[in-house]
């Protein structure tokens, strides 16, 4: 009876794990489909956390000129790519307009994330390209967005209408409480590789 009941666990962990995997790999593949703004702001003072939302609509005006017309992330990112000083440019100018002398960096490239509610749909943790804006010393609240698909898109039937997600990525942004255990199973997963610098 002992033999039956440790086969019947390690078959059940079996099949658990490989259900982890397959949704785990489904998530790593819808994070790879966006492209996140985040602004940091210099600290949680009053005034830096308004001067980050400053910053936040200079950029975001300069930014869609910059990808407007894009047909792919990846068209995206590079014309972000080639115009990142264009995007220091305009959070320089909005600072310098209000009288702060912060310190702008603007950068590409791969950032890990919480999971996110956005306007009727969550972001599940993992890694996504992000376009990355830091003000001053950076440790302040942040701001974040969906650069790509739409800039700044404001609800999830935009996600819907880009068409970018598979059914299974859509369920997972529209009904996150229904793969709760195996987005947490997957978030556990991200911060142990973090831990372990893997």
């Amino acid at each position: 009876m002992k033999k039956i009941t440790i086969t019947l666990i390690l078959a059940l962990l079996m099949v658990f794990g490989l259900n982890f995997l397959k949704n785990a790999d489904e998530v790593g593949k819808m994070t790879d489909k966006f492209l996140r703004l985040h602004i940091l702001a210099n600290s949680d003072s009053r005034e830096d956390q308004e001067l980050k939302l400053k910053v936040r609509d200079g950029v975001l005006e300069c930014a869609a000129k910059i990808i407007s017309g894009s047909d792919t992330k990846e068209e995206a990112e590079e014309r972000l790519s080639r115009n990142l000083d264009k995007i220091e440019d305009a959070a320089k100018t909005v600072l310098i307009g209000l009288g702060s002398e912060q310190n702008v960096t603007v950068s590409l490239g791969r950032e890990i994330f919480n999971a996110r509610d956005y306007d009727g749909f969550t972001l599940p943790a993992g890694e996504y390209d992000s376009l990355m804006i830091r003000l001053g010393e950076a440790n302040g609240k942040n701001w974040w967005c969906i650069c790509y698909p739409g800039l700044c898109i404001g609800a999830s039937s935009d996600i819907e209408e880009a068409e970018i997600l598979t059914e299974g990525e859509l369920r997972i942004v529209r009904e996150p409480e229904r793969v709760k255990y195996k987005l947490w199973c997957y978030e556990t997963v991200l911060k142990l590789r973090d831990l372990l610098g893997l």
